[in-house]
């Protein structure tokens, strides 16, 4: 065995390679396979190739063979067989049209013919590198469009992305170059594994960053998950402060009862109107509870108010929504808490008129609402373009936006002349 036959092995490895990131990409493995068994199926897949490349060589049983080989190896995922078989086509179709365009590349750019390219152990390698190269920033590319990904990717994934393939593709063409000067073979199978060690290089520069991406984005789902916890805690914990009045008030209320009926048993009934009049003003049982039908958001929005009133601020709301609505109750809790929390803390920095006004509406099955609160003038200039006032509305707030990234829906946020405004709509609700 000489180093042309290692490196078609070892391209062949990393073809398999990029054939299983397709698969991965469209289908779901199956679990009751452990991870080795698809490392094995990546050596099975390599075997395949090697023996195809070298009993059938250019032919159309080659090609029925590799199809054939690559389609055996996808009953490894879950799917239908059309899937199945248009994906192992697909991923051959690529890496051969990659050759077919290297090879007419080469053919400019050296002024050979094809026949010398196929032939010319340097030059046959130097197509089979380039191509794998390529074949590999394609097939990731397409991996990429499937999952719908591209607008979420950062620009230093690209930058590295970019700068990785064109190195790559610029210092193996450089290379095999070098093959042509005359120099002693030693060095010439040295720099031959150089350029297979760029190819996997490349390979596991955006592998390693992809997992460290990953690695990355769980930490932070992990902490919003936290944070998202600890605020329904709170919540509830205000939940039941308003539960535990209402026991203490249903509980009183069968002596306030005697009390009338005793008033009104020895015809005092400006003592009995006195009682029942403050009776009112201590427990506001008009005022205090916000009753829409929606327990939920009825149980957060009166929570919320008393808090509010417990600081001073003044709570204004219209409320017109339909008892069921399509909204996680988890998710209410969030989006409206978070949002009056933040409501609230912003007042509590206003020296003068403090108050919050909440528009909550449905109408033709979306769920209009406008949060409304006094604030200090904050000189956000970024304000419209981050949509953050960082200040007054930080906590909390990437918690209402992750949240309402689950619905169909828009928002916006407005910084008026000593005014906040958080307004939002979710489509499709009901």
């Amino acid at each position: 065995m000489n180093i042309y036959d290692i490196v078609d092995i070892s391209t062949g490895f990393f073809e398999s390679i990029v054939t299983f990131m397709l698969f991965d990409s469209f289908m779901e493995r199956r679990k009751k396979f452990p991870f080795w068994v698809y490392w094995l199926g990546v050596i099975a897949l390599t075997i395949s190739f090697n023996i195809s490349n070298h009993i059938f060589n250019i032919s159309i049983l080659n090609i029925v063979f590799m199809i054939l080989a690559k389609f055996l190896i996808s009953f490894l995922y879950k799917s239908n067989i059309k899937v199945q078989l248009i994906l192992s086509i697909v991923s051959f179709a690529i890496s051969s049209l990659l050759e077919v365009i290297v090879l007419i590349l080469i053919s400019i750019v050296k002024k050979v013919d094809s026949n010398t390219i196929v032939t010319e152990p340097n030059l046959r390698l130097l197509g089979i590198m380039l191509s794998k190269t390529l074949s590999f920033a394609v097939t990731k590319l397409i991996c990429l469009f499937s999952k719908k990904k591209l607008t979420k990717i950062q620009t230093s994934y690209w930058i590295l992305f970019i700068t990785n393939f064109s190195i790559a593709v610029l210092t193996i063409y450089l290379i095999f170059g070098i093959q042509t000067t005359g120099i002693n073979s030693s060095i010439g199978h040295l720099s031959i594994i150089c350029s297979l060690g760029l190819l996997y290089g490349v390979f596991a520069n955006i592998y390693l960053y992809e997992n460290m991406s990953k690695q990355s984005q769980e930490l932070k789902e992990k902490e919003l998950s936290e944070q998202q916890f600890n605020t329904q805690i709170k919540h509830l914990n205000e939940l039941v402060i308003i539960q535990k009045q209402t026991r203490s008030i249903k509980h009183d209320l069968a002596n306030h009862l005697i009390s009338i009926k005793s008033y009104l048993s020895d015809n005092k009934i400006d003592e009995c109107c006195d009682y029942v009049n403050n009776l009112i003003n201590y427990a506001d049982i008009n005022s205090d509870i916000i009753d829409t039908g929606n327990s939920v958001i009825d149980a957060i929005l009166t929570a919320k108010k008393n808090l509010a009133k417990s600081k001073k601020i003044e709570f204004i709301f219209d409320i017109q929504i339909p008892e069921n609505l399509k909204i996680n109750s988890s998710d209410c809790c969030i989006i409206f808490g978070n949002a009056l929390d933040n409501a609230i803390e912003a007042c509590e920095k206003v020296q003068d008129y403090k108050y919050i006004k909440i528009n909550l509406i449905y109408h033709e099955n979306s769920l209009v609402c406008k949060i409304t609160n006094s604030s200090v003038n904050i000189k956000n200039p970024l304000l419209q373009t981050t949509k953050r006032d960082k200040e007054n509305h930080g906590i909390g707030f990437s918690n209402i936006r992750d949240t309402l990234e689950k619905y169909n829906h828009i928002m916006r946020i407005e910084q008026n002349d000593g005014e906040f405004v958080l307004y939002f709509i979710l489509y499709d609700v009901n």
